[in-house]
């Protein structure tokens, strides 16, 4: 595949971009640009970035005064990119060796999926080093462990393996061919996922401008690829750590109120196409219930919307719960 452009938005949290991008910078062979689009951290974080840039050249550092929110951050990451293939990276995950050439490959091997990401812990994934599943075990960690710096919480995760072993005990123990995702209603998340740029482009960009915010911008990705006919795909040849909202901790956001909002954008926008999908269920005799608790979206859409009552008025079916709860299937 040869040159890959990486994206990565920066947002204080300095504790999670030094290893982040010292995994990145040492675990990847392929020949590749790194775009890091600060926006608006501390002097601290500016300070560090500057000295990593200088010292790298394959580093281009994007400094924005003020927070320009996520979906703005990419897009001028987009905009720079050299390479038809983009990858799309958080400031807080870890990455294993040969992590991009191994994505790359799964890519090149499938043509017809324009989105793809790595394993990270999953509620569908078991935990290989102790009972439940990945992202259970995972958050039960980041609780329990709250003074921990970022390496030592993910060594007490993993049962104190690298990311190297850890990434090949996840990839043998879940090893299984590629995973599509059908878009919409599933999605996959974009804390690290190879994109074909061209495909992009022609679904609408990177990123809605509507989301302005944090949350649902890469499921809007994701269904705007596969209502342009490309698959998104999930593969089990790498594993990486995503520490999860690093930099909304750090920033004190409100991960509720801003999740809310990002919903009630992404079902504004979405809407006929939402209801169209659990009406075509019915025609083909599927059970509504089942339906949506197979589908993970339908959880936070009926909190955060108008999604159960609008879908109520379109079927006609009066005893629709009025809360989804998602049940994933191992």
């Amino acid at each position: 595949m040869g040159f890959v452009s990486i994206i990565m938005k920066v947002w204080n949290a300095l504790e999670h971009v030094r290893p982040c991008l010292k995994t990145l910078l040492q675990h990847t062979d392929d020949p590749f640009e790194l775009i890091v689009i600060d926006n608006g951290s501390r002097p601290e974080v500016v300070r560090f970035l500057r000295a990593t840039a200088r010292g790298d050249p394959r580093i281009r550092l994007v400094e924005n005064p003020d927070n320009v929110g996520p979906g703005h951050a990419n897009r001028q990451g987009f905009a720079l990119a050299r390479s038809s293939t983009i990858c799309l990276i958080d400031s807080d995950v870890l990455v294993p060796h040969h992590w991009l050439a191994r994505l790359a490959m799964e890519f090149e091997k499938h043509p017809g999926v324009k989105m793809l990401a790595p394993l990270n812990y999953h509620q569908t994934l078991g935990h290989p080093c102790g009972p439940g599943n990945s992202a259970e075990a995972w958050f039960r960690t980041k609780r329990e462990n709250p003074r921990l710096l970022p390496l030592q919480q993910f060594h007490a995760y993993s049962g104190g393996l690298s990311i190297d072993e850890f990434d090949e005990l996840m990839c043998s123990t879940h090893a299984q061919e590629l995973e599509a995702q059908e878009c919409p209603p599933m999605f996959i998340g974009a804390c690290c996922a190879l994109l074909d740029a061209d495909c992009v482009a022609s679904a609408g960009g990177i990123a809605d401008p509507r989301f302005e915010g944090y949350g649902s911008e890469d499921v809007d990705l994701c269904w705007r690829i596969g209502e342009k006919g490309g698959q998104v795909a999930r593969t089990t040849a790498v594993y990486v750590h995503h520490f999860h909202n690093s930099s909304l901790i750090d920033n004190a956001v409100d991960t509720d109120a801003a999740l809310r909002r990002a919903n009630q954008i992404l079902y504004a926008k979405w809407r006929p196409k939402l209801i169209g999908l659990v009406q075509a269920e019915m025609l083909r005799g599927g059970s509504i219930r089942d339906y949506l608790s197979a589908h993970f979206i339908f959880q936070p859409l009926s909190h955060h919307t108008s999604f159960i009552e609008d879908l109520r008025a379109a079927t006609g079916c009066a005893d629709i719960p009025d809360h989804c709860t998602w049940r994933p299937k191992p």
